[in-house]
């Protein structure tokens, strides 16, 4: 079942888009002020920020296979954001890291299986030609742009109580907009298949494109974790903060819009070298200077290191996994090398930013150039086609 004009049915997946990435705008780059501001030192909030990653490891597969057995979306997206905005609402009564900590693992049960079961949704309609996936979500990065830069005006005005005010109206508003999806079904999965999940993640070309967007994903830590705790001690304002995530995503809306194209005349595995390439240029960068310029020129290499990355891998789930189950190999995907791969990574990055600073940046370096290795063994390994599972 699916609403087949698709100019309303882009609407309605870009409109969930927009309001999903409305709140990641705000908690990306300032919910590790927040949590600063109740005391945490480093090593605290890079463990807050990782410890939903952990968890989604174990809870996103099982919710995604849920969603494949009974070919369900919607709805599903519907209960685990509601779940997540009354998660949030929490942190009123949160006092100290370890109240903090286990609010966080609440949010994250319900917050960590939002983004592949939505994804799942949206590239089940673009894989049917009702909608391209490039353009519907890049309306979640103009809204990244939005909330980021306002953020950082509403962090100077009001302070750092406000930020948690802003992140539970915007969850609030992300359930409302959830509403409006489209009720688009998936074929059903087979039933009585066990262990199938972990066959898929243990296939061996699943293993590698696992491995190398880990990297790719992970290198991307210390930037998510304390790059406005880093420039705020450079002396750089917060209205220039909000303005420096905000252009990266300007880059990254430019490369949403023709994604579609730059997949079918590039390839997957060209633009998942390129986010590796892009990746030890950009971390390289950041470690040698604070320097506006530089930043500016850093930043806009976002659109490589995430958009490139990020649109040559879901094409990839989409191309590569087993009729019935595009929502388990996305949450492979989201758990994996979006999830297990930063919950590493951002507590190492915690302890390196504490004694070595932003020079902290050359570990990326090192996650994006081995990243870049995986992507060239992956390229030999798959030859394009769906996966087979063993029996």
């Amino acid at each position: 079942m699916t609403d087949k004009r698709p100019a309303w049915l882009s609407f309605r997946l870009a409109s969930y888009y927009f309001a999903v990435f409305a709140l990641v705008g705000v908690v990306m780059p300032y919910w590790p002020v927040w949590l600063q501001s109740r005391g945490l030192g480093p090593v605290e909030i890079g463990l807050v920020l990782s410890v939903g990653r952990w968890i989604s490891i174990g809870t996103t597969p099982v919710i995604a296979q849920f969603a494949d057995r009974h070919g369900e979306r919607k709805r599903l997206v519907i209960l685990l954001l509601t779940g997540m905005a009354a998660g949030y609402s929490f942190y009123l009564l949160a006092d100290g890291f370890w109240q903090i900590l286990a609010v966080a693992m609440v949010v994250a049960v319900f917050h960590s299986a939002v983004n592949p079961v939505g994804d799942s949704l949206t590239m089940l309609n673009a894989s049917r030609g009702y909608t391209d996936y490039g353009r519907v979500r890049l309306w979640g990065s103009v809204s990244f742009i939005i909330t980021s830069f306002m953020g950082g005006v509403l962090l100077g005005r009001w302070g750092e109580d406000a930020i948690l005010w802003v992140v539970l109206a915007l969850a609030v508003f992300t359930v409302a907009v959830a509403c409006i999806l489209p009720d688009t079904r998936a074929e059903k999965a087979q039933q009585g298949k066990r262990g199938v999940v972990w066959r898929l993640a243990l296939h061996p070309v699943m293993l590698l494109f696992i491995l190398a967007m880990s990297l790719n994903a992970g290198s991307h830590a210390v930037l998510y974790a304390f790059g406005t705790l880093n420039w705020r001690d450079a002396g750089i304002s917060e209205q220039v903060i909000g303005f420096l995530w905000a252009e990266g995503v300007v880059a990254e809306i430019i490369l949403f819009a023709f994604g579609a194209r730059l997949v079918e005349r590039f390839g997957l595995m060209p633009l998942m070298a390129l986010a590796a390439i892009a990746g030890v240029m950009r971390w390289t960068l950041l470690a040698i200077s604070n320097d506006l310029a530089i930043l500016v020129v850093a930043q806009a290499l976002h659109a490589l290191t995430f958009g490139a990355g990020h649109l040559a891998a879901m094409s990839f789930v989409s191309q590569a996994a087993p009729a019935g189950m595009s929502a388990t190999a996305q949450s492979l995907y989201n758990a994996l090398a979006m999830g297990a791969a930063i919950a590493i990574a951002v507590p190492l990055s915690g302890l390196a930013y504490e004694r070595f600073g932003d020079q902290s940046y050359l570990l990326m370096t090192a996650m994006s150039a081995l990243a870049g290795v995986c992507v060239l063994i992956l390229s030999r390994r798959w030859n394009g086609r769906r996966l087979e599972l063993p029996p």
